[in-house]
This record gives structure tokens, C-alpha cells and sequence, in this order.
């Protein structure tokens, strides 16, 4: 059975957040010991000191690589990645200290994925402020990633439970979109997506493409983008053997989705896609890095600080996401 069974990394994120406290919720799941071997990266003392928040009697288990880890529902197997104590920081507060740990943690268990020796890695919560204090200089998630899996041409599919989605621009103004949503970058971003959503099981995944203006541009009295950009980047996927749909009206696109007519929606601009997507699954939600060469994931959400050590964070985006690591569905 544990041949047959992918190892998946999971990261603590930044110890001083949530991270501890949801890995172990989320490996209490035991179910997800059937299909997966869950191997945490982090820190045995850190995850000791979590039980007590996290109302569980866990085993807690040191080994030094993934090949250690035998999969047992009820004990954590944890490469302890460097030295750390609950002395070293404060919980609630993130610093360069939890920042530099939390970053050498997903550095590390992505060296592990580039050997062959874990399928897919998550990461917990992290701060990219802290990350960024503790040495690790980059913008946010993705830039981080490529950074560590040797990659750069990536984007961030967004998936939840029903939803997922991913975006043709993301932190740019508004006054920009139409520029930067060319026939080109579209196709891109179709492109990227179809190969994401093949790296987690979904063999030929139905991609449905929103417009960018009110009803798709009216045939052009509300725009041009639609014609002169987006339909030529989809017929563009298709002649590839994609399977690109639309353009779909952006008020309507997520019932199309609902009805069951795709698998992912791709959106224009940022507002959009997360507004509709924050507003039906927020709980659920975490993010695949697609266009990398094994899948990295990572929770929708942040270290959420002003709980941490309460024992009241919900352990379901990373639980999901976990599924998904494994190939596997998230339950229904």
C-alpha cells in the first residue's frame, strides 16, 4: 500500500501563525492517510507545543527525509528543518526569525520535490513580510516558488470546492487591463491553466473564458477586446487541442461554471474573478502554482496572526489542498 501511495509535503508556514495549528488539525483527517503519505516539513518542538491548541493527541515522529515517513494515520512524520524553539519568537507576531524558518521550510521541501522525492508540495500560511526580513527576498508565493523550483513562466490558479479560477492580470490598475489583456498574454494564460489543471488529475480540462467588457462588448458598441484579442486567443487554444470556451459575460460566467459547463473559469482582471470566487467559497479556497514542473500549492489565506494559539483556525483550505497535492478531488 505505500508504494502506491504519492508522498506530499506540507510545510508549517510561519510558526508564529496558524500554520502549526491547521497542519495538525488537517492530519487528523484520516482518510487522507489512504490515499497519501503526508510529510510534514517544520519543526517537532513547535508541532509539540501545538497539540494543546490544537485539541490533538497526535504522535509526533522525527525523521531526517521524505523516503522515512511511513503514512500511519495518528503519528506526524516531520523532517525537522533547523533549530527552532518556542523561545525563538512570539506567537502572533512574525518576524525575521519565523519569516527565515518558514522560508527554508518550503525551500527545503521543494528540493525534496525536485529529487523525486515528494509528489507535489503545500505550503502552510506563510508572511511574505517576514519571509522577506528573514533573507528571502521576493514578491509574494509565485516569485518565491520559481525562485526555489527553477521555473519562472508560471500563474496562480485559484481552486475551491466548486470554483476555480485564474486571472490574464492581477495587481495592475484598472486603466491597464484592456492593454495587457492581448491576444498574446490571453493565450498564455489559457496555455498555463490547461496545463495546471492536467498536473492535478483533470485529463482535458474545459477552460471558460470571460470577456472583458459588459456582455462580452455587444459585438463591439461596448468594445473591441473581445474581438480583436479574446476570441483570437481562444480559437488560438483550440486549434492546439484545447479545450478553450467563450467568451462567456463576466456577470454570468460563475453560474455557467455552477451549472457544471467547465472546469475553470479564466477572468479578465483581478476584481472580478476574486470577487465572485471570495464571495461563494472563501473558506476553501487555496491556490496551485501552474506552470510548474510538480505542483506547489499553497492556502488562500493569510498566517492570520490576531488568532494564532487560539485553537478557533479551521483547518479546511489546507486540508483540501492536500487532496488535491495527491491527485486527489476534494470531498463533496
Amino acid at each position: 500500500m505505500t508504494a502506491e501511495r504519492p508522498r506530499v509535503a506540507v510545510t508549517i508556514g510561519d510558526p508564529a501563525g496558524i500554520g502549526p495549528e491547521i497542519a495538525l488539525k488537517a492530519l487528523t483527517h484520516r482518510e487522507l492517510y489512504d490515499f497519501s503519505i503526508p510529510v510534514v516539513f517544520g519543526n517537532v518542538k513547535v508541532l509539540e507545543a501545538n497539540r494543546a491548541v490544537a485539541g490533538v493527541t497526535l504522535q509526533i515522529r522525527a525523521i531526517s527525509d521524505p523516503g522515512e515517513a511511513r503514512g500511519e494515520a495518528g503519528t506526524v512524520d516531520v523532517v525537522d528543518v533547523g533549530s527552532l524553539s518556542m523561545a525563538d519568537f512570539k506567537v502572533g507576531e512574525g518576524s525575521a526569525i519565523t519569516g527565515a524558518f518558514s522560508g527554508k521550510c518550503l525551500e527545503t521541501a521543494i528540493g525534496c520535490a525536485r529529487k523525486g522525492a515528494v509528489r507535489a508540495v503545500v505550503q502552510g500560511p506563510a508572511s511574505k513580510q517576514a519571509q522577506n526580513a528573514g533573507g528571502y527576498k521576493f514578491a509574494g508565493f509565485r516569485e518565491t516558488a520559481n525562485a526555489m523550483a527553477g521555473c519562472d513562466d508560471t500563474i496562480l490558479i485559484t481552486l475551491g470546492k466548486v470554483y476555480n479560477l485564474t486571472r490574464v492580470t492581477t495587481h495592475v490598475p484598472l486603466s491597464e487591463v484592456p492593454r495587457l489583456c492581448s491576444r498574446q498574454a490571453v493565450l498564455r494564460v489559457i496555455q498555463l491553466t490547461h496545463k495546471g489543471m492536467k498536473a492535478i488529475g483533470y485529463e482535458r480540462p474545459r477552460i471558460g473564458v470571460a470577456g472583458l467588457n459588459p456582455h462580452c462588448g455587444e459585438g463591439g458598441l461596448m468594445g473591441r477586446e473581445e474581438i480583436e484579442q479574446i476570441i483570437p486567443a481562444i480559437e488560438d487554444a483550440r486549434a492546439e487541442g484545447i479545450a478553450a470556451l467563450g467568451p462567456y459575460p463576466g456577470d454570468t460566467v460563475f453560474l455557467n461554471m455552477k451549472a457544471g459547463e467547465f472546469d475553470v473559469i479564466i477572468s479578465m482582471y483581478h476584481d472580478h474573478g476574486n470577487a465572485c470566487i471570495k464571495l461563494a467559497e472563501f473558506g476553501t479556497l487555496f491556490n496551485l502554482l501552474a506552470g510548474a514542473p510538480f505542483p506547489i500549492l499553497t492556502v488562500h489565506h493569510g498566517t492570520a496572526f490576531d488568532i494564532a494559539g487560539k485553537g478557533v483556525a479551521g483547518e479546511t483550505n489546507l486540508l483540501y489542498a492536500l487532496y488535491t497535492a495527491a491527485g486527489r478531488k476534494v470531498p463533496a
